[in-house]
């Protein structure tokens, strides 16, 4: 059952759905820390290479600009993707209880056919 809802899900999936889980995946693996690192790293050398006549001089206010746009964006992302995870969640859920009361059901008429069956067998 539960794969089933997976697949189920899986087939509501918008695109945007689609992209935000995987820029979300993507900026939660170390190769994007990897990659910020490294074009921070070029960013800051050149700029301070060239002094005062590079494209972005010390504070690199530019920079600052781009990363507080990129956490932006990828602060959204995220919120998407686990909005739709607490979806999923949630129907795992109600699965999950609708199952559970249905085997509650059934326990309670095999408990009730046991107690019948105990009573023919002192019968005899």
């Amino acid at each position: 059952m539960a794969r089933h809802l997976t697949e189920e899900f899986k087939k509501i999936q918008t695109l945007q759905d689609v992209w935000a889980d995987k820029i979300t995946a993507f900026s939660g693996s170390m190769a994007f820390v990897y990659i910020h690192a490294i074009v921070f790293a070029i960013w800051i050398v050149l700029n301070l290479i060239q002094d005062k006549k590079g494209f972005d001089p010390f504070p690199f206010g530019l920079l600052t600009l781009i990363v507080s746009l990129e956490a932006i964006f990828l602060s959204t992302f995220v919120m998407l993707s686990q909005n739709r995870q607490a979806k999923q969640a949630d129907l795992r859920a109600q699965l999950d209880y609708e199952v559970n009361v249905k085997a509650e059901s059934e326990i309670e008429e095999i408990k009730i056919m046991l107690a019948e069956i105990k009573v023919q067998l002192d019968r005899r």
